[in-house]
């Protein structure tokens, strides 16, 4: 990957915002073009989760063939790639914690790429379990609220389950996803570390079976 820094037309500018150079051959050899030998851009087909130790998963959908991926740093600078892989989802590392534009795709059945973006913001989940057998799913406020940059969550699991925990903005936009496991009962605090977000109202969600519980975080910087 490389930097492209010579103009570009109005139209490919228009349909196109990553100025970079992608390796991948599921983007061609330039964001943008329109050649025979280009995939063709496609929403709705890529999905990011931001695991531990800055891991990006990256899942495709409506492929069962090798698909390939690139992460992209808020400077246009892509920063890791997987060009052809079997495996999907697959899990492309960044350096850093930071905002990152997810390219991804595949050539079969169709020629089709996708984009998608991820925000890798906790530098090094740090979750312990601080107390046994609750009884009772709950989520916490977190303290302190308001927080800069950093702040606790802990949330309650009674019994064995499949358990989300999720940073949204106040619209809807997922920020980041802290725990998408299985978790044994007990009562579990996490540090939550915003450095790369601005200041406003955010929204934490716990998700386990038939229950959710929400939370408003407030990040003052």
């Amino acid at each position: 990957m490389k930097s492209i820094t010579i103009f570009v037309s109005i139209v490919i500018s228009l349909v196109f915002i990553s100025l970079t150079q992608s390796e991948p051959g599921f983007n061609g050899t330039t964001p943008g073009c329109g050649s025979s030998g280009c995939h063709n851009s496609q929403a709705g087909i890529v999905t990011a989760e931001v695991l531990s130790n800055f891991q990006v998963r990256v899942t495709l959908n409506g492929t069962t063939s090798s698909v390939g991926g690139e992460l992209v740093n808020s400077n246009g600078v892509v920063v890791a790639v997987n060009n052809s892989t079997s495996n999907n989802p697959f899990i492309l590392t960044a350096p850093s914690a930071g905002t990152y534009t997810v390219n991804a795709g595949y050539k079969n059945p169709s020629r089709d790429w996708g984009s998608t973006s991820a925000v890798i913001n906790v530098t090094g989940v740090d979750e312990k379990l601080i107390g046994l057998n609750p009884s009772e799913f709950k989520l916490y406020a977190n303290f302190p609220n308001p927080f800069n940059p950093s702040t606790k969550i802990r949330y309650a699991i009674s019994e064995t389950a499949f358990t989300t925990l999720r940073i949204y903005s106040l619209i809807g936009q997922e920020i980041s996803i802290l725990i998408n496991e299985e978790k044994s009962p007990g009562i579990y605090e996490i540090d939550f570390n915003a450095s790369e977000l601005t200041s406003g109202t955010y929204l934490c969600e716990l998700r386990t079976g038939n229950f959710v519980q929400t939370k408003k975080m407030i990040l003052l910087k």
